[in-house]
């Protein structure tokens, strides 16, 4: 790919990511079947909308300087994707770690495993949108660095993961996939969100419902 097809094509994913900022997550449930993180992985950390795109750890040891290399090779807008294999035991991201990736410009992280400090997680001046299955005071521990596999394939709550891929979540739950399976969705989806508050108000008012709800 030449330097001019790279712009338009972050152009392109920018754009995208603009217009799934203001869609609701529920809405791409209605035209969607794949791409939806197990619902024990849930928001932990800062509320508010996550948007973005796919840095991905596969964690193969509670290896705490590998998540740490990880966080530091963030890219402005990337979500921190880490895959525990396995391990619900140690958290891998704590008061520190959240705040270094904010510092990064992170989007957020999801975590396929256990966090900690959730306090910390969830302040609006250190903390970010942090998705995990739980909490723990079990945490990794420094070592080589050697456990972690950056920029690779990892499995999220039953979701394949690439790096790149889009990922959103908010306190309905995680979804991360690839654009272009947005992408084919994003206007119908825009289009539903529009219609939505008018429906909700001819319900309120009384109309049949089962019109409304496309039952005659």
């Amino acid at each position: 790919m030449n330097a001019d097809a790279g712009d338009r094509a972050a152009e392109s994913c920018e754009a995208l990511l603009e217009r799934l900022r203001s869609i609701d997550l529920p809405t791409l449930g209605h035209l969607l079947e794949e791409g939806f993180v197990s619902p024990a992985i849930r928001r932990l950390g800062q509320a508010g909308r996550m948007v973005g795109t796919a840095a991905t750890l596969a964690l193969d040891a509670p290896d705490a300087t590998a998540v740490n290399r990880a966080i530091v090779a963030l890219r402005p807008g990337e979500v921190l994707v880490v895959d525990m294999a396995g391990d619900h035991d140690h958290a891998a991201i704590g008061a520190v770690t959240a705040a270094a990736a904010r510092a990064r410009g992170a989007a957020g992280v999801v975590v396929d495993g256990v966090v900690t400090d959730v306090d910390a997680l969830a302040d609006a001046d250190s903390g970010l949108p942090v998705h995990a299955r739980g909490t723990s005071c079990l945490t990794t521990k420094r070592r080589d660095g050697g456990g972690g596999r950056r920029q690779v394939p990892v499995d999220i709550g039953g979701v394949l993961v690439a790096p790149g891929d889009i990922v959103l979540g908010d306190a309905n739950g995680v979804i991360a996939l690839p654009r272009a399976s947005l992408a084919a969705v994003v206007d119908r989806a825009d289009a539903s969100d529009t219609a939505e508050p008018e429906l909700l108000r001819r319900i309120r008012a009384g109309e049949d419902l089962s019109t409304l709800l496309h039952l005659d």
